[in-house]
């Protein structure tokens, strides 16, 4: 099942986009928040192809959009760092940085 949510992180809105236990039962949903200049996205994605595409694309951690919101961000894209995203930051503050 594909959800999609409306989110307001800081005073921004941007779309959060959920798919609910891609791998059956037991597995964890996959994540992905939208941003103006990219994206955050789970684990379950991957940085390499987004890093092809010359993405902003930030990695972090969580099953929902909340924990993913205040996790760290454990990879980023070049792009991504250029607009000022860095490992260690909150998802909050990544989206912050991709949505300016």
């Amino acid at each position: 099942m594909i959800q999609t949510e409306l989110l307001n992180v800081n005073g921004q809105s941007v779309q959060g986009l959920r798919i609910v236990a891609p791998g059956g039962e037991g597995h964890p949903n996959m994540l992905l928040i939208l941003c103006r200049n990219g994206y955050v996205m789970c684990g379950y994605l991957n940085t390499a192809a987004a890093e092809s595409f010359q993405d902003a694309a930030a990695v972090v951690g969580g099953s929902c959009f909340e924990e993913t919101l205040s996790n760290p961000v454990k990879a980023v894209t070049a792009k991504a760092a250029e607009l000022g995203v860095t490992v260690g930051m909150t998802g909050a503050e990544a989206v912050a940085k991709l949505n300016a």
